[in-house]
């Protein structure tokens, strides 16, 4: 007799328990081989399921994939682990998931909860698992399973080491196995074990999922020929469109996507950067805030149990800043129009950028992103929306520092600072990264000492005129900077503290610009200080170095 069990717990208690070895030292000197660990492990697994007669038990989750369970169990086991692993396209899935919620808002479904997310990161899972040790793996395919179940259960069978059975496929009974969907996903009937092995539906994913479609074309890794593959979307015409500077024909597929999809949220954060760049500040920002739902704007909402703020009720508000460290530095000149409004303002951000942000105007307090559940509040904003609830409209912005610049002693000669790179990842991805030497020969020879502000990546490319400074911490950056007469950097955080604080700033920007930048011209309304060099053409830099050489020398 062989036992199947429900969705356990089994191998998450097994990872408590290495993780409390370790952490407890008794993986020292004390069990160095893992040997009295694995023994643990057995007993533990010998326990769970003491009062199961059966000779055979298949433990049913999703994390004996991951590689170090693999690695911990061929030791606890004595031979290499068995993991069932039963397969299906991840749009069929997603499709599947809606058909049995059938909700009223697809839209609002795909975005809500952590069904969908961990739909798709339980296929990566597996995939590095099956990765690490192929030969641990035995795939059954859904397809496979309903077209000929009796084979697929005879490889079942073989992988085993399992005696030949007959299996009735038009009398299953599921009751055995059946788990309370509703309770554990927040949808009943997920699990649900039908009395007859058969194909339910014939529904293309494709008409289920609607827009949603691509972002579950996932590798179907055990297949030779995956037969999901993401297709060209009007959404990948645009973003190609504008990465390139064809910005009339990325507006015109907005307009249509407009009319076609007006639930589709990505389409509309796209939609909203172009009305931004048009000067349609409220309207632009309000756009970008669904591409939340899509996950491609801010951050989730935070874990506070506090309304959302609506701009006009008086209270304590926490400006929850959001994004990266340049989009914080950014956020935080907010807090002086809410305060503004009436309400005391209390800013959640980064721990090592609390101690530039205590003097700015509006701020009463400053905690880091982890102690807001706990400080008291009446509403949060979320920074990179603070705009939409302001009701602020481009006459509405304002460019003037409002980051204290401390008091340095200058030299006689003027002073640049430079900063070439930021984030190797982030840069690439949006098209930011440039070679380090086009900034280096557009400023040689100008009379000036340069400075760096380059840290933690791309050092090796500073050159030996170029001096170090000390940005240890983001008081060290913004001493570092207030010495400078002017600050020459890509799209960085540098950057945004360098026109936070007033300093002359030159920033170069890809064909494709961050949204802060996408009006047009070489200035923009958040800060006075700035000007923009714009790429000219896509994959070509040297347009924007050759004005920064014109200006400078």
């Amino acid at each position: 007799m062989t036992h199947v069990s429900t969705t356990s717990g089994l191998v998450h208690a097994l990872d408590g328990l290495a993780n409390t070895w370790h952490s407890a030292g008794l993986l020292n000197e004390n069990d160095k081989d893992r040997t009295k660990l694995a023994q643990t492990m057995r007993g533990m697994i010998d326990a769970f399921y003491d009062d199961i007669p059966a000779p055979v038990v298949i433990d049913k989750s999703r994390g004996w994939p991951i590689a170090q369970i693999q690695g911990a169990m061929a030791q606890v086991l004595s031979h290499q682990p068995k993991i069932i692993a039963t397969v299906r396209s991840v749009p069929d899935c997603a499709a599947s998931f809606v058909r049995i919620a059938k909700p009223e808002d697809l839209d609002e479904f795909m975005a809500s909860g952590q069904l969908m997310d961990h739909l798709k990161a339980a296929y990566i899972s597996l995939q590095n698992g099956y990765n690490y040790a192929p030969e641990n793996f035995l795939i059954v395919e859904y397809e496979d399973l309903i077209a000929d179940p009796k084979s697929q259960l005879q490889r079942i069978h073989t992988f085993l080491e399992l005696p030949d059975f007959v299996y009735d496929f038009d009398n299953i009974d599921g009751s055995t196995v059946a788990e309370d969907d509703e309770q554990l996903h927040g949808t009943a009937d997920m699990h649900k074990v039908a009395p007859v092995l058969k194909k339910q539906h014939a529904q293309d994913p494709r008409d289920v999922l609607k827009h949603h479609y691509t972002a579950f074309c996932q590798p179907e890794f055990w297949l030779e020929r995956p037969r999901t593959t993401p297709e060209l979307t009007d959404l990948d015409l645009q973003l190609a469109a504008s990465t390139t500077g064809n910005f009339a024909e990325g507006w015109r597929i907005a307009q249509e996507l407009e009319a076609k999809e007006p639930t589709n949220d990505r389409a509309a954060y796209n939609r909203g950067w172009y009305l931004l760049r048009q000067g349609q500040i409220q309207k632009g920002y309000a756009l970008m805030d669904r591409g939340r739902k899509a996950g491609v704007f801010g951050n989730k909402r935070p874990d506070v149990p506090t309304p959302l703020w609506d701009g006009k009720s008086k209270g304590i508000v926490m400006l929850y800043l959001e994004g990266g460290l340049g989009d914080q530095i950014h956020q935080v000149r907010y807090a002086k129009n809410i305060a503004d409004k009436g309400c005391t303002v209390i800013v959640a951000c980064t721990g090592q950028l609390a101690s530039i942000f205590v003097g700015v105007a509006g701020v009463s307090a400053v905690i880091q992103h982890e102690a807001a559940f706990g400080i008291y509040h009446d509403f949060v904003v979320q920074g990179m929306s603070a705009v939409v609830p302001l009701g602020m409209e481009l006459e509405d912005l304002s460019g003037a520092p409002y980051i204290a610049k401390p008091t340095v002693i200058k030299g006689h000669k003027k002073r640049i600072g430079l900063r070439w790179s930021g984030n190797k990842s982030f840069e690439q991805d949006h098209h930011k990264l440039f070679p380090a030497e086009l900034m280096f020969h557009a400023v040689k020879g100008a009379d000036a000492e340069f400075v760096s502000l380059q840290r933690d990546a791309d050092l090796e490319f500073k050159p030996g005129w170029v001096k170090d400074s000390k940005l240890d911490t983001w008081e060290d950056t913004r001493a570092a900077i207030a010495g400078c007469d002017l600050v020459i950097s890509s799209c960085t955080s540098v950057a945004h503290l360098a026109g936070a604080m007033g300093v002359e700033t030159w920033l170069i920007s890809p064909v494709l610009p961050y949204f802060l930048w996408a009006a047009e011209g070489d200035k923009t309304p958040y800060y006075d200080s700035m000007t923009i060099y714009r790429q000219e053409v896509f994959g070509e830099w040297q347009a924007p170095f050759d004005k920064i050489k014109g200006d400078l020398l």
